[in-house]
């Protein structure tokens, strides 16, 4: 077991010293060695599950070509390590790269990472993420530079709404002209995010060890979190690397004497962190909250003042991002988006509901929308905790606390509590159901959420305290057997989403206006307006292909998929609409796409006719025919 010496002290934030001579390094070796080929053997055998799943999978030989190279970096790594007897942080970062690279590899695959691939983005949240910035890329600049009128038209919108990823999308924009049609960003941000992932914890576990072994199987057990794979999904809340590194900066035991130098980094994370995804952005300033407490209670190097400064900063830099991504369009009173707080919550027993991400581990009941708090950490991060537990009884040494994590463990609990929220259950037992429609919980309606602080803290915690407990060699070999088991109980899960790749650029039936007619129509014209559209009543037709032919076409849109909008400016559109094809105001500057809902029907069939319709990939399609106009109306004079 590794001790704390005074030679540790000395060392200050450079980690654990090494034990050098003592330590059977060659155990060590072989255990390193064997993860690697257990990393490469799950790799390879995945995508040939996949490569059996379809005649055609785009991108397996990169993908194979991209896991051997990464595993063999890692032994490269590792041979460096043995001959220092330690890591070092780049080393160690190094390691958890290599980790992420391999499960982004094998489980997704570099195919989604070409720019040009767009098939498989074509639905769910991803399609509203994709729509969102190819609506955006090549509208005007509008002021703050997050504003989007041109969506949701005339009431408009904001990237932010859209959940576009606003930090890409706001750089990107200008480049626009030179990226090829269509562009994508999302694939190589999900790589992004699997690399920093295993890189980011990494670089966490060397405030515990620098032996190899633990930090590249600990570093596995972060990528190969079951929340990581259960958001791939939704590729802005795969960031959760930002967590990481927030907790990277709470456990640091030599920050700068400046106070400014010191809330540098907690800076730079929120800002990030909030044009990413407000979420992530709450949670990396709940740990800095915790961070600041810490400071001020336990290390007595801040005092009260200081940390009000520090985190009145932060608060007023995250406002002024909120406005220039455009967010502030809506009112506060449109922040939930019309669902009560409670509705998204965590259930108590979420910490050990796989909900079908296990092989092994059966769905326990919970609230059918209790998903977004799917807090399962894995089997072999359960498995290893229960063994902890367990020593710790037989060898009476119960489990404590230490103080710099108590800081941390409050805010985790108090956000845990906000997590359960006001519709508490355990199981499918409702301990209390009482939704709260409010603006001041609005923003944060999907509240099951925020419960990721703790289970990142907790697979932290157990890694770590397994690490501590046990020598070198032992704690290694209880981390790949913990990586073992999380790897093989996952799979199912990985080979879901393994098989994305062969959506890559499939073209997907009833995303596209495939018409020849659309594009003679659009010349000319501003507007493409549905009667009506999904705010005002049964929508003409779905928002996605109407969105990418307004976007490649550079035209208006009424309707979308938003996250958040303005409900009165929406409803008295809705109304002005309406009135105004009552009366028979009809635009020459819009392409009117005429739905099934029967009360619009009749406004458009009421007006005396001036239009040219025809049906154009099952939408009835009209323009007003300037011909007829000029020739019912009345002469001049």
């Amino acid at each position: 077991m590794e001790r704390t010496t005074s030679s540790d002290l000395r060392r200050g934030d450079r980690g654990p010293a090494p034990v050098r001579t003592t330590q059977a390094w060659w155990i060590e070796a072989v255990v390193y060695a064997s993860v690697c080929a257990l990393l490469l053997f799950d790799a390879l055998h995945l995508l040939d599950r996949v490569a059996a799943a379809g005649a055609a999978v785009p991108g397996l030989a990169p993908d194979r070509a991209l896991i051997l190279v990464a595993v063999l970096a890692l032994l490269g790594f590792g041979t460096v390590s043995a001959r220092r007897q330690e890591v070092d942080r780049p080393l160690a970062f190094g390691i958890g790269a290599a980790c992420g690279l391999i499960f982004f590899a094998r489980t997704l695959g570099t195919a989604l990472a070409d720019p040009t691939a767009i098939g498989w983005l074509l639905g769910a949240d991803l399609a509203q993420h994709y729509s969102g910035w190819a609506m955006f890329r090549d509208a005007p600049w509008h002021w703050p530079p997050g504003l989007m009128p041109e969506l949701w038209y005339p009431v408009g919108t904001s990237i932010a709404y859209t959940d576009s990823l606003p930090l890409l999308a706001l750089l990107l924009k200008p480049l626009s002209p030179w990226l090829p049609q269509p562009f994508q960003y999302i694939g190589l941000w999900l790589m992004g995010n699997c690399v920093l992932q295993g890189g980011v914890a990494a670089l966490l576990l060397t405030r515990t060890t620098r032996r190899p072994a633990a930090i590249l199987a600990g570093a596995m057990l972060f990528v190969s979190a079951p929340l990581l794979i259960s958001r791939l999904g939704h590729d802005t809340l795969t960031t959760q690397w930002l967590l990481l590194l927030s907790l990277w900066f709470y456990f640091r035991t030599d920050p700068p004497v400046r106070l400014a130098a010191e809330m540098r980094p907690w800076l730079l994370i929120a800002g990030a962190a909030i044009l990413v995804h407000p979420y992530l952005a709450s949670m990396a300033v709940a740990i800095q909250v915790a961070y600041w407490i810490r400071r001020v209670s336990i290390d007595r190097a801040r005092t009260p003042r200081d940390a009000a400064i520090a985190l009145g900063v932060t608060l007023a830099v995250l406002v002024a991002l909120l406005w220039f991504s455009g967010a502030m369009v809506i009112r506060s009173a449109d922040s939930a988006g019309g669902v009560a707080y409670g509705r998204y919550s965590f259930n108590l027993l979420g910490f050990f509901n796989p909900m079908g991400h296990s092989r092994l581990l059966p769905t326990l009941p919970s609230l059918p929308e209790q998903y977004e708090g799917f807090a399962f950490p894995g089997l072999g991060v359960l498995a290893l905790g229960l063994w902890l537990l367990v020593d710790a009884v037989l060898r009476r040494r119960p489990p404590r606390l230490e103080p710099s994590w108590r800081p941390l463990a409050l805010v985790a609990f108090a956000l845990c509590l906000f997590a359960a929220s006001s519709v508490t259950a355990i199981g499918s037992l409702v301990l209390l159901d009482r939704p709260i429609d409010s603006p001041l919980f609005g923003p944060f309606r999907a509240s099951g959420r925020f419960v990721w602080i703790a289970y990142y803290a907790l697979i932290l915690l157990v890694v770590s305290s397994a690490i501590r407990r046990y020598r070198p060699a032992a704690a290694a070999s209880l981390l790949a057997l913990a990586l073992t088991a999380q790897l093989a109980d996952l799979s199912p899960t990985h080979l879901h989403y393994a098989k994305t790749r062969l959506r890559a650029n499939a073209e997907v039936p009833g995303t596209r206006l495939g018409d020849a007619r659309w594009a003679a129509l659009a010349e000319g014209r501003r507007h493409l307006t549905l009667l009506p559209p999904a705010a005002c009543g049964e929508a003409a037709g779905p928002y996605l292909p109407f969105q990418l032919f307004a976007a490649q076409h550079r035209l208006t849109l009424n309707t979308g998929y938003l996250a958040r909008w303005n409900d009165r400016a929406t409803q008295d559109y809705c109304g002005d609409l309406a009135s105004r094809s009552d009366a028979g105001l009809w635009s020459p500057d819009d392409i009117y796409v005429i739905g099934p809902d029967r009360r619009w029907k009749e406004r458009f069939e009421r007006t005396p006719p001036p239009f040219s319709c025809e049906k154009l990939d099952g939408y009835d399609a009209c323009v007003v025919d300037e011909a007829k106009t000029l020739a019912s109306s009345p002469p001049a004079g």
